[in-house]
Formats: C-alpha cells, structure tokens, sequence
C-alpha cells in the first residue's frame, strides 16, 4: 500500500535493494555496528551486542509509527541477498502538515567499501525522498576527516554548504563536521 508522503518500500537499485529493517536483520547488523573500523565517524558505537538489539528495537518501532519521520533501512546486497549496512532519512518537524527536508545519513560494513555501494544506495534514497515525500532539501553533516563518505555525498550531488568547527566531542577531542545539502542553494 502507498500512503500519500511516505516512500514506496522496498527502494531497488541496480545492485542494491533498501527495506525496513526486521527482527531478523539482527546478527548482520551487529556484525558492522560492532567494529570500531565501521563506527569510528558516527554519533554511535561500537556496539555491544545489547546496544545493537536496542539500536534495532528503535528501527523496528519507528517503521510502524504514523505520520513516519523516520526511516532506517537496511541495506541489502541484491545477488546475495545479505545485509550490508543502512542508510537513513530523517525527516524534519513538519510546519502546518508539510516536511520540508531530511537529513541523510548511510553506514556499510567495511567488507563492501570501495564498491560503490554506499554511493549507489544514497542516491537512491535520496532521489526517492525527493520525489515521492516532496523534500524541499535534503542535507547531511560528516566527519572532516572522514572522505570516503565525503566523496559519497559529492557524488550523488550534495554540495558543501559550511564547515562547522568543533562540532561535536568525540574520545579523539573535539572534530570539525562540513555540512552538505541538496539541491544546492
């Protein structure tokens, strides 16, 4: 079933597909939210294995709530058939009834880096939020430092809107972030 405003799942690419995430899904994903390799940019992780079920909990229970602001998806390989990370859209508060954008965000097990996976299923997230939840804008923060997902994020069209110093503390210090967005302004 469509609902009007919401994306249509799964979301299918030419080597990927993107789906909700199940209670199944919970030993793929904990095999890349528990390396430091994978998380050592993100917000969160590593993980033990109990903040991987509570990180899947949330995934799960966002995916029923209605009006849906959240989407986590998981990330699967297409001939394979195994989860290989998530990606993300996170929709802002709506004003009157109507989002305008979402933030983006993506994860892979270090096992498919260098593939142009994450490339491939950012775009397509990101031209379906686009088209079928009617974005204004799309936007995305990243490590400095981290320019694997730099790269992503300019490959699929989002431009560098600013570079925010000391954005966030992590146990390496403070960290700068550049903030992207698409279309661009």
């Amino acid at each position: 079933m469509i609902v009007a405003g919401a994306l249509s799942l799964p979301i299918e690419t030419e080597r990927l597909c993107l789906r909700d995430f199940c209670w199944g899904d919970i030993d793929a994903l904990h095999s890349y939210a528990s390396l430091g390799e994978t998380t050592r940019y993100l917000l969160w992780g590593p993980n033990d294995r109990q903040e991987s079920e509570i990180q899947l909990s949330t995934f799960v229970e966002a995916a029923a709530e209605l009006p849906r602001t959240i989407y986590e998806l998981a990330l699967i390989l297409r001939d394979e058939g195994c989860l290989i990370g998530a990606l993300c859209l996170y929709l802002d508060d709506p004003a009157g009834g109507a989002t305008q954008g979402a933030e983006l965000g993506f994860v892979l097990h270090p096992d498919f880096w260098g593939k142009g996976l994450a490339t491939e299923a950012a775009a397509g997230l990101l031209t379906c939020g686009m088209s079928e939840l009617g974005l204004a804008f799309v936007w995305a923060t990243c490590d400095t430092r981290n320019l694997p997902s730099i790269r992503v994020l300019e490959k699929i069209g989002m431009i560098r809107q600013e570079t925010i110093r000391s954005a966030r503390k992590t146990e390496e210090g403070l960290v700068d972030e550049h903030k992207y967005i698409f279309p661009a302004p």
